[in-house]
């Protein structure tokens, strides 16, 4: 477990003496540490722990906690009840769970989510630009840097750059907006009563439409869902064409998390899951559409 006693220091106001707090490892933090902090027997903090390479992932620390607060001051996320301006942050702790990869939604959920998604996308700008395209690159281009020292992987390499070159592309949005660009069901919380959006990292102003790719794909939708969700973000919306472009990006959406997790296990090699989970995505029809 990574050693909290410093961040523990610098959280002291808003924390009993040290000896009356529970931590519990969240198993889901495959990205960062996270972890929950219990005291009187009741669950009371989220305390996450950055542990991804910043340049090699692309992530803008700044842009992501200037969002995440505004989220929370706007109810869409927990609130935030202390930080560092280094990417550690602790957050209320609520109640509602995470959703599972293989969720089935409900015509109610998904309007949910829609609405929610439509609230996001209103957030203040930050300066931090999000294209999917120029992200893919830069991940690939991060792995390359490994391949003098792993030769094995250059069939892999090889792989992902032909899956990159034929991908087919939507132009970018005219009036980019902030965007959560990981909104898959561990980042919805929610119940029949509450809902929240978490983890905020690869967030930047980007085309809202990738987060709505992101959302059909992973979280299993139909394509009478999808025209469900398009309605209930913004019926204004021309549904045909919404759902072409949905199509294109959930195609970058699918490149990016091969990509994500070939690099994951580059920049942590003591990490036992991204080698198997590459592997595993890449062979498997239902989370790779290339097949």
């Amino acid at each position: 477990m990574t050693n909290l006693t410093a961040h523990f220091d610098k959280m002291a106001r808003i924390l009993p003496e040290f000896n009356k707090i529970q931590v519990i490892p969240f198993e889901e933090g495959f990205s960062n540490k996270v972890y929950r902090l219990d005291w009187n027997s009741v669950p009371q903090i989220v305390l996450r722990v950055p542990a991804l390479d910043e340049v090699a992932f692309g992530i803008d620390r700044k842009s992501e906690m200037s969002v995440l607060l505004a989220a929370a001051e706007s109810g869409i996320s927990p609130s935030v009840l202390w930080h560092d301006g280094q990417g550690v942050f602790a957050c209320q702790y609520v109640a509602q769970p995470s959703l599972n990869w293989d969720v089935s939604h409900s015509l109610t959920s998904i309007a949910r989510i829609a609405r929610i998604l439509a609230q996001a996308h209103t957030l203040p700008e930050v300066k931090h630009p999000f294209c999917i395209y120029e992200l893919i690159e830069h991940y690939l281009l991060s792995i390359e840097s490994f391949l003098p020292n792993r030769c094995d992987l250059q069939e892999e390499v090889g792989y992902l750059r032909g899956l990159f070159s034929n991908l087919p592309r939507v132009d970018p949005s005219d009036s980019p907006v902030v965007c959560h660009n990981d909104l898959n069901p561990k980042n919805v919380l929610i119940d029949d009563h509450e809902i929240w959006v978490i983890d905020w990292e690869y967030t930047g102003m980007g085309d809202p439409l990738f987060d709505l790719a992101v959302v059909a794909r992973s979280h299993n939708l139909t394509c009478e869902q999808q025209v469900y969700f398009i309605q209930n973000y913004d019926d204004s919306l021309d549904v045909e064409t919404t759902l072409q472009k949905m199509a294109k990006y959930s195609l970058a959406y699918s490149l990016r998390e091969m990509a994500w997790l070939l690099l994951k296990h580059l920049t942590t090699p003591n990490d036992p899951d991204s080698w198997p989970y590459y592997v595993d995505f890449k062979a498997m029809p239902s989370l790779n559409p290339f097949l």
